[in-house]
Formats: C-alpha cells, structure tokens, sequence
C-alpha cells in the first residue's frame, strides 16, 4: 500500500514549541474522540463518535467538512494535502507520513448510521478526489490506528481524529526529529505551570 504525506503549519501563540509539542508521542490532540488518545488509540472508538457527528448534523457530508475546517474543532488536527507555503503565518512546518495509508468512500448505512464504502485510489495524488472520503492506514476501521476525514471540495485537506504518533513525523521545518534536528524535551523539563497549561494535550 502507498503512503500518505501530509502538510500542517502551526503557530506559537496556539501551540507550543515542536521541542514541547511532541514530548507525549507526538502530535496530540486537544479533546479526542474515545479511543483515539496514545499511545494504545485504534480508530473503533473514534469512528462510532465520527458517525454519530456527521448524522447530527442531518447526513450533509459538505456541511460536516465545512464545520471541521471552519470551526477550528478541538477534537482533529487538520492538514494539507499539498505542501503549506514556508512564508505562511505558521511558525513551524510539519511534515508527516501515513504508512500504508488507504482512502475509502462514506457510505450511509440508515439506522446502523455511516459505514465504509468502497475502497478508492486516493492516497497519492488528491486531486483525483471527487467525494469527500475517509483515510485509514488498514483494511478496515478495527484494524487502523488513524482515522482521517479527507476534504475534496476546495484545497484538499485531511482531518485527523487520531493522535500523531512522532514516527509518523517526518520534518518540522525541514529538520528531522532527533539529535541532528529537533529535540524533544521530555515532561520533567517542564514547571508545574507547563504542565497544568498542556493538561490536554499531555498523554500517559
């Protein structure tokens, strides 16, 4: 299966430095969804709440991808498809990869609520994207680490819902994670005041 490379630029008056950032595992999230926190997240748990939100908000798929790329949800990070411009207003440039990753149509399965439909080839190249889509790196929801709400309409764009582990990391801005790039502290480098400011975003 091909990889998915994915794009996301991130400022230092919303989140902290990449040194900071990835001390838990990686790139967390805010408010999770039910089993999408490291480091034992699988997508089973999110993609039931997944279901649950897009039904609420009346089965509109293009209102949902709306809600999630406008409302700055605390529940995924979003990232894009195409790499973010470095002039941009971000401070620190992400650069991570899906192994193995897979993109599947949404299918409305009534009372049971939203399942997956057919498997789609479009993991490499975004533009063939005509529907928006879900990104998986398995065969299925139970058998997947990630889940991702992939927006076609506009720029395209991927929502995840799921914890980025750090290996999936490959740059913050165009340095590797590690001794010859970026350092990540470690938890006990941070005040007591660190800690209780990062509260949501700290992991086991």
């Amino acid at each position: 299966m091909p990889d998915m490379t994915l794009y996301r630029g991130e400022r230092d008056n919303v989140w902290p430095h990449p040194a900071v950032r990835l001390i838990w595992g990686g790139m967390t999230i805010r408010d999770p969804w039910p089993g999408a926190r490291l480091p034992n997240q699988t997508a089973t748990g999110a993609w039931c709440t997944l279901s649950r939100a897009i039904s609420t908000g009346g089965g509109d798929l293009a209102a949902f991808s709306r809600t999630l790329r406008t409302a700055g949800v605390s529940y995924g990070l979003t990232f894009a498809r195409t790499p973010v411009p470095v002039e941009s207003e971000s401070d620190h440039h992400y650069v991570i990869t899906i192994q193995h990753a897979r993109t599947f149509l949404l299918r409305y399965g009534g009372v049971g609520g939203w399942a997956l439909g057919d498997e789609v080839p479009w993991v490499t190249d975004p533009t063939l994207a005509d529907q928006d889509y879900v990104v998986l790196n398995g065969s299925g929801v139970s058998r997947s680490t990630v889940l991702g709400y992939g927006h076609f309409a506009d720029a395209p764009e991927v929502t995840l819902f799921t914890d980025v582990p750090t290996g999936w990391v490959t740059s913050v801005n165009g340095l590797p994670i590690g001794a010859r790039g970026v350092r990540v502290l470690t938890d006990s480098a941070l005040s007591e005041a660190e800690r209780l400011r990062l509260t949501k975003l700290r992991r086991p």
